[in-house]
């Protein structure tokens, strides 16, 4: 089968520098695992962070990608139960293996696979359990929203950040959506976003408290961290939260004044949806949650910005770099 690697470990602006495309043999399922035919895989910052050397967990080098898939079983383990050959299955993020999805063969814990969701194309089966699982158990569990919260989400027209709207919206919440420019304002709100911040436009801390009218926000939905932190960080309302889940500032470090937190009773809390998942009973919650919310039409089909073959990869790498996409950017195999 081809299988897409990368062999060039460290930051670089050119993101797809190291991207090959190499045959190897199709791999054999374990026994709790599934072999599937791979339609489509979902490019992830996450993708990013480990090909720069900034992602707190590890991979092989050279490293394999791709963190979630749609396809067709191809086979199964001994003990594999609710899945057979020929079943169309979607795949939830899973780095506790040596599982990769950018490949035209991938296996998957049967504890990581559910249905592909019925009618949806194989881009949009690919597309939607890492931005409604990451926004999931932070508005639900970790800092449950309550009808009528403010909301920040930073970086909110990628995957993520829509799948963020979409969460905090189903569960009652006000949404203020930042993207860099106001190119993007009408976007956002059609998707779902009360308000929008141009960060580069507008000063954030002013920017959210007229928004809110002077109140502040009870959540933020961090992918940006570095020193946008001290942006935002003086409009948390009291018992605010911050949780931080990516790095696109371009470095882990944060930089921020801690006054702001300490009049408010507020926090920054260090996030990342592999945690959730790792306990079996919090992971099977987050799955009924969203299967419910697709079944009840309040989350809905994930919005695909783009496709690219596998031959392409590393142009489908080089536009989520850029910051353009508008939703989530997809491989096709």
């Amino acid at each position: 089968m081809r299988a897409l690697f990368y062999d060039l470990l460290g930051d670089t602006d050119d993101a797809a520098t190291g991207l090959v495309v190499r045959e190897v043999d199709v791999p054999t399922p374990g026994p709790d695992e599934v072999l599937i035919r791979v339609s489509a895989y979902g490019l992830n910052q996450a993708d990013i962070l480990l090909m720069n050397g900034r992602h707190y967990t590890s991979s092989d080098f050279p490293m394999r990608l791709g963190y979630e898939a749609s396809g067709v079983v191809e086979a199964v383990g001994a003990k594999v139960t609710r899945f057979q050959v020929g079943d169309k299955v979607s795949t939830i993020p899973n780095v506790e293996d040596a599982y990769s999805c950018a490949n035209e063969f991938a296996l998957a814990r049967e504890a990581f696979t559910t249905p592909w969701p019925e009618g949806w194309s194989a881009a949009e089966a690919t597309g939607f359990w890492m931005q409604y699982l990451t926004a999931y158990y932070p508005m639900k569990e970790l800092f449950p929203l309550s009808e009528g919260d403010w909301v920040f989400i930073t970086a909110a027209s990628g995957g993520t950040g829509l799948g963020m709207i979409r969460m905090a919206k189903a569960l009652g919440a006000r949404v203020i959506a930042s993207t860099r420019t106001s190119e993007k304002r009408e976007f956002l709100l059609k998707e779902g976003a009360d308000a929008t911040v141009a960060t580069a436009e507008e000063n954030v801390t002013e920017a959210l408290m007229a928004i809110t009218g002077g109140e502040g926000v009870r959540l933020v939905s961090d992918g940006i961290s570095g020193g946008f932190v001290a942006e935002y960080v003086d409009a948390l309302a009291v018992g605010g939260i911050a949780f931080v889940h990516g790095a696109l500032s371009g470095t882990n470090d944060l930089a921020f004044p801690v006054l702001p937190l300490v009049r408010r009773k507020a926090g920054v809390h260090g996030y990342s949806l592999i945690n959730e998942t790792r306990d079996p009973v919090t992971l099977q919650r987050g799955i009924d949650f969203v299967t419910q919310g697709i079944a009840d039409g309040v989350l809905g089909r994930p919005v695909i910005d783009s496709t690219f073959p596998l031959s392409e990869a590393a142009a489908a790498y080089d536009r989520m770099k850029s910051g353009v996409q508008r939703g989530k950017i997809v491989v096709t195999m």
